[in-house]
């Protein structure tokens, strides 16, 4: 019976093994340990956040998909590649939003993933996705995207997403939106992670493609002892923009519009006969 318990299957001995294992150091058991560790799967540590576009808005298949002619990613390939680049670690594909519905009546999230789908096998054409297996990509996407139809605008999908990372223990949020609204994406993020108890980290991942060729403008509090001109103007603009979106009548946010607008135009006429 001794000699029996001491034998494996194969006839070697396992208590000679025991003895050789138990006089190793605790650091090389660890080292064992941290190795059979890294080799586990690991659980999804990235989330990405694909923003929705109106179904109505200028050039929606150019902005959400992109350009093939000219190389231009959209929205959906640039997360799909950024899903491929973070296979290992991706746990959700987020993509919103509920804002519109197409003219069959379908939801802007549920247009934008089976946009995604429909167009998959043709992210061949792009020459970034060459080496990319297009169906181990779509298997991924399959089992990690998921659909927000009910936020309507770009801070109610951030809050959404990252309260959604945050339960499912996701702690890294990677947003995907065109150039133009990347500044607003994050901005709001940054504001409402706390609001959610994000605990994670935020990257914004913008595509190529955007509804307007026009650089979006970014105002911030003064920071600088000499900005004394730019802290006055941003808190100008603020109260411009609170009358501008945040008026009680629609007919005082045009008397507003139209007053700031001869405002500006009587300086600009001033400063043009300035220079002559």
């Amino acid at each position: 019976m001794r000699a029996a318990l001491s034998r494996g299957p194969f006839g070697r001995d396992i208590s000679k093994r025991v003895r050789m294992y138990h006089s190793r150091p605790l650091s090389y058991l660890l080292s064992l340990l941290l190795v059979l560790l890294a080799a586990a799967p690991s659980a999804g540590t990235t989330g990405i956040v694909v923003h929705g576009y109106h179904r109505q808005a200028h050039n929606w298949e150019e902005v959400v998909w992109g350009d093939m002619a000219n190389q231009h990613l959209g929205r959906l390939p640039q997360a799909a590649l950024l899903a491929w680049e973070s296979r290992h670690e991706l746990a959700t594909f987020i993509c919103g939003s509920g804002a519109s519905c197409d003219a069959a009546g379908r939801i802007e999230a549920d247009a934008i993933v089976a946009l995604l789908f429909e167009r998959l096998p043709t992210l061949a054409a792009f020459e970034c996705f060459r080496g990319v297996d297009l169906v181990e990509l779509a298997q991924l996407l399959h089992r990690t995207v998921v659909t927000d139809t009910v936020s309507t605008n770009t801070e109610q999908e951030v809050r959404s997403a990252l309260a959604r990372l945050q339960q499912a223990g996701v702690r890294r949020a990677v947003l995907i939106s065109s150039p133009t609204h990347m500044p607003r994406c994050l901005r709001d993020a940054c504001r409402v992670a706390s609001k959610v108890g994000y605990v994670g980290s935020l990257a914004a991942c913008p595509c190529d493609t955007s509804w307007s060729s026009e650089a979006p403008i970014v105002l911030e509090p003064a920071h600088r002892p000499d900005a004394v001109r730019s802290a006055s103007f941003y808190h100008l603009a603020r109260r411009a923009s609170a009358l501008a979106f945040e008026a009680r009548s629609e007919d005082e946010r045009r008397r507003f519009l139209a007053a700031l607008d001869a405002l500006l135009s009587s300086f600009e006429s001033h400063g043009d006969e300035s220079l002559q």
